[in-house]
């Protein structure tokens, strides 16, 4: 053996030895069997090389990742393409573990895998601190609901006290009419619905509030009447807005139709944008607000439009950041309009703004009909 030789088998011999340092390897052959594995592999598994060698890789298998994942992984290496991606296995005493993971297929002169190698790196820690942010966030996302949901009390306490008036002057005209032994049918009668009327309005602004208030993101999704989803919507705002001089403006279909959804969510998000745009226009001379609501060949659009000049392209860009907000301390948190986008996103929708319309505008677009793809567990 030459001296280069000599020299290229301790370069590989050196290359080795760090790659098994720094990364979890296993190599198997093309039916997918284990025909190597390094210390750090056994290590993080809990399997010792004799136990390892022979296997496939579902000894490891977490239960945590779907059949048609790992079928879209063996399609990418079969064909010969390096695949990249994060795999949760399962210890041998039971517990998960998360890798990094990298396989490249090694093929034979007609192109065909003979044997693939997987380097990982373990990444259990930062997957556990991504999931403690996401409660932190979802926390964060659910006081802020509650926060809005408070905010909003004052001015559904105008709503039902409107009402609750009505009622409490038509129960004295009724026992004024009992002492003045008046018992004509149709006058009593008319009364009575008056009341009924009025005290199904109170009934429905509790519904629409029990509904905004309402959690459910694991709740399956409904056809529901789009005109049931606006009059949720409307019954916690419209009082508010007449009492402060704000021209709101509805436009919705003429024929209703049905949106597959969570019809609370939905309704979460046209209140979210009508109080953001609430708070950015009251001080305004001219203070109106435009919700109009249509069918755009398979999907629901809805568009919020109001009487201001539109959002500065700085703070475009940061629109749909948590936390962001350009309202005063005191009226956001800045959560509404990232909660509303990542509501659109779970219906396979998206909230946008328009940043060429002449005012300020924000548009959902959300399909009609939820085309959900089955996923089978291992």
């Amino acid at each position: 053996m030459d001296k280069d030789h000599v020299l290229l088998l301790k370069q590989l011999s050196e290359e080795r030895f760090a790659l098994n340092q720094a990364a979890i390897v296993a190599a198997t052959d093309q039916h997918g069997k284990i025909t190597y594995v390094n210390d750090k592999f056994c290590e993080i598994s809990g399997y010792s090389r004799d136990e390892l060698l022979g296997q496939d890789h579902r000894l490891l298998n977490s239960r945590e990742q779907s059949k048609h994942f790992f079928r879209q992984l063996w399609g990418v290496i079969q064909s010969g393409r390096t695949w990249r991606g994060e795999i949760c296995n399962r210890r041998k005493d039971g517990s998960l573990y998360w890798v990094n993971t990298t396989i490249v297929p090694f093929l034979s002169d007609d192109g065909l895998p003979i044997q693939y190698l997987a380097i990982r790196q373990d990444i259990t820690e930062l997957k556990l601190a991504q999931r403690r942010i996401m409660e932190q966030q979802e926390a964060l996302i659910s006081a802020s609901k509650l926060s809005a949901t408070g905010e909003m009390a004052a001015a559904i306490t105008h709503e039902i006290n409107n009402p609750l008036g009505v009622i409490l002057g038509r129960c004295e005209m009724l026992k004024s009419m009992v002492e003045q032994g008046i018992t004509d049918p149709q006058q009593l009668m008319k009364v009575v619905e008056h009341i009924e009327v009025t005290g199904k309005r109170i009934e429905k602004i509790v519904k629409s509030m029990k509904s905004l208030s309402h959690g459910g993101d694991d709740e399956p999704m409904f056809p529901t009447s789009i005109y049931d989803i606006l009059s949720d919507s409307l019954e916690l705002c419209f009082q508010r807005f007449r009492n402060h001089g704000i021209n709101l403006k509805v436009s919705k279909p003429q024929e209703d139709f049905s949106v597959e959804c969570r019809s609370h969510q939905l309704a979460q998000v046209i209140v979210n944008l009508l109080n953001n745009s609430f708070d950015a226009i009251q001080e305004l001379p001219e203070k109106w607000v435009e919700l109009v609501v249509s069918r755009e060949n398979e999907n629901l659009k809805i568009s919020v439009t109001d009487s201001g000049p539109g959002i500065t392209l700085e703070n475009q860009r940061k629109l749909f950041e948590p936390f962001f907000s350009t309202k005063r301390v005191q009226y956001g948190t800045g959560l509404g309009l990232s909660i509303s986008k990542n509501i659109c996103r779970k219906h396979q929708g998206d909230l946008t703004y328009n940043s060429s319309a002449k005012n300020t505008q924000f548009i959902v677009k959300i399909p009609l009909k939820q085309k959900w793809e089955a996923e089978m567990s291992l």
